[in-house]
């Protein structure tokens, strides 16, 4: 099967047009379009359904493009590995994860791990896309915050706070720890509810039976933060702290709000010893980073 059909196959299912696709591709959009109606002849069925409002996947093209995704994310991994096999390197291996485990946890681990570390690139993609980039080739190992799929080999490597985050003044920054329903009772700025540190705080908060009205809502970790050394309330997040703030962890009826971490790899990838140890070192980094006792 011709790869460079699967991908103008994938590239028109991204981009949503063949327009926006040609564009991409650099390719004419008349040629596109031949280029897709032979792969449709190739497979044996249509993939898009045309209508002047465009381009809409067909049930078989629905079916048909994780099957395209898999076969042009191995070539993809299969190149990689010949580039690598070739230079006698597993020393420039690509990580993905979310920009916040990107920023406080894979980049700290990059410094730690010196001129022998194993990572030469960070792929940041939203927590949910966090494994698909590992299945599609785009990256080697993933260290995410979500469950694994259970083709891909999986380890947790430790657990990170869910932190409030004041300013030092603060009646509350005292503490050890803040119960939530303490902190329910003070302004807060959190997140919207499209992330999955917000989802975890209404959780909590659901379980404990209590309610709170946010005081103000962000898409941006540091404007939170901004917002919270200016004394507009704590705000609720996983980052690590900036402007000065002081940083509590939340106690809950089942214990401190936590994250669990996992590294998460293909376990036919050429370097899955590699990738194997480098999680295993990523373990013991996050227990010296994040103690189980802190708190």
């Amino acid at each position: 099967m011709d790869l460079r059909l699967l991908r103008y196959f994938l590239a028109v299912c991204d981009a949503g047009t063949l327009h926006a696709a040609s564009a991409v591709l650099r390719v004419a959009q008349p040629s596109l379009s031949r280029q897709i109606r032979r792969l449709e002849q190739d497979l044996g069925f249509e993939l898009f359904e045309r209508s002047a409002r465009g381009l809409a996947l067909t049930a078989a093209g629905r079916r048909f493009r994780p099957v395209a995704e898999d076969l042009v994310g191995r070539a993809s991994q299969a190149a990689a590995t010949a580039s690598a096999i070739s230079r006698g390197k597993t020393s420039d291996l690509t990580v993905v994860a979310a920009p916040t485990t990107a920023a406080d946890i894979v980049a700290p681990f990059i410094v730690r791990s010196g001129r022998e570390g194993v990572i030469g690139n960070v792929v940041e993609t939203m927590p949910e896309h966090v494994y698909s980039a590992v299945v599609s080739g785009r990256a080697d190992f993933a260290v995410g915050t979500r469950i694994p799929p259970s083709e891909l080999r999986a380890k947790v490597v430790g657990q990170a706070f869910l932190w409030a985050q004041m300013r030092r003044d603060h009646p509350l920054a005292s503490r050890e720890i803040v119960d939530i329903a303490d902190l329910v009772e003070q302004p807060l700025v959190v997140m919207s509810r499209a992330h999955g540190v917000r989802q975890m705080f209404d959780s909590a908060a659901a379980r404990a039976g209590l309610r709170f009205t946010a005081a103000l809502e962000t898409e941006s970790p540091p404007l939170a933060q901004a917002l919270a050394a200016a004394g507009r309330g704590i705000c609720i997040l996983s980052d690590d702290p900036r402007f000065g703030l002081t940083t509590l962890p939340i106690d809950t009826t089942t214990g401190p709000l936590v994250i669990t971490l996992f590294g998460v790899w293909d376990e036919m990838h050429y370097a899955s010893t590699q990738i194997e140890q480098c999680v295993d070192e990523l373990e013991r980094f996050l227990v010296e980073t994040y103690p189980p006792n802190q708190g």
